[in-house]
């Protein structure tokens, strides 16, 4: 009796002791950083003032939420440039995925010339635009002019429209083929005898898009502006390179404005705070994204 009671109490522990070196991991790589942060965010720890820990409560967030000016500036420069980078990443990709879906010989090697933007890190996206849009050597002012297009060298991070524009156009030119790939994955898992049986009936190539392809890929559609609008919340090393945040604070985005409070004002309690808040918009997101989607498969059962 004594010997099974050891051996029901030793399954117990066993899976534990298993299990123990990496649930040591993980709360060493994720859950003490997040935990560490989230009491830092309570105090006020300022660098350029002096290394001493203020337990100030709530204080930072209500002046994140409600007496910053410059996060509510980052906050609607990242939906202006969210808002037109994600609709043209989702036009374009469908564009080409479906234009791939229809190419028979050579897809792979196609596939994988057109995501080679995709490949590139941020940083080096930017640069590489930053030396395209240089305002007397940068290549697109020269193929301008070449062309007729304009008559003088124009510096596009002069003005806020253009900054903005100009972040807009790298960021959809580095990650169209993101959701290119996944949209072409979500077209080849329809099945084939679908558009057999609708052309049979005598649907045209259009009528077969909006009656099987656009229904079967929503799903995939609405993970894929998901993710980028996830990653787009991030959205800093291409200003850093490409703007800077400039003109003035015109293209300064959330991600932009913590880094500036934590390494550039040394407010780091303050900087963890805005992180929080920016976690915190995007499980809204998140969450409201997938109560929509919930909504229209019940409205579609």
């Amino acid at each position: 009796m004594r010997l099974f009671a050891l051996a029901v109490k030793r399954k117990r522990w066993e899976p534990w002791a298993f299990a123990s070196p990496s649930l040591a991991l993980i709360a060493l790589v994720i859950i003490f950083p997040l935990a560490y942060s989230f009491w830092l965010s309570l105090n006020n720890f300022d660098l350029s003032v002096g290394a001493e820990y203020e337990f100030v409560g709530a204080k930072n967030y209500q002046e994140v939420l409600f007496r910053d000016p410059r996060f509510m500036g980052s906050v609607w420069n990242t939906a202006v440039i969210i808002a037109p980078s994600l609709v043209l990443e989702l036009v374009l990709g469908l564009g080409l995925a479906l234009l791939l879906s229809r190419v028979a010989r050579g897809r792979p090697i196609i596939t994988a010339l057109l995501a080679i933007p995709a490949m590139v890190s941020p940083v080096m996206a930017a640069m590489a635009w930053r030396m395209m849009f240089g305002v007397k050597y940068g290549a697109i002012n020269n193929l301008g002019l070449q062309l007729g297009l304009i008559d003088v060298y124009f510096d596009w991070f002069a003005s806020t429209a253009l900054a903005l524009m100009s972040v807009v156009l790298v960021e959809v030119w580095h990650n169209t083929p993101f959701m290119m790939l996944v949209l072409l994955a979500g077209i080849q898992s329809i099945p084939q005898e679908l558009y057999d049986a609708a052309k049979a009936d005598g649907a045209r190539p259009w009528q077969s898009f909006w009656s099987i392809t656009l229904p079967l890929l929503k799903f995939t559609m609405v993970v894929g502006v998901m993710i980028r609008l996830i990653d787009l919340t991030k959205l800093f090393g291409l200003i850093f390179v490409l703007t800077y945040g400039g003109p003035g604070s015109s293209t300064e985005t959330v991600a932009f404005t913590t880094y500036l409070a934590g390494f550039k004002d040394f407010r780091m309690s303050y900087a963890a705070a805005l992180s929080y808040v920016i976690v915190g918009g995007v499980l809204v997101l998140t969450l409201l994204f997938m109560w929509i989607q919930r909504l229209r498969e019940a409205r579609a059962a």
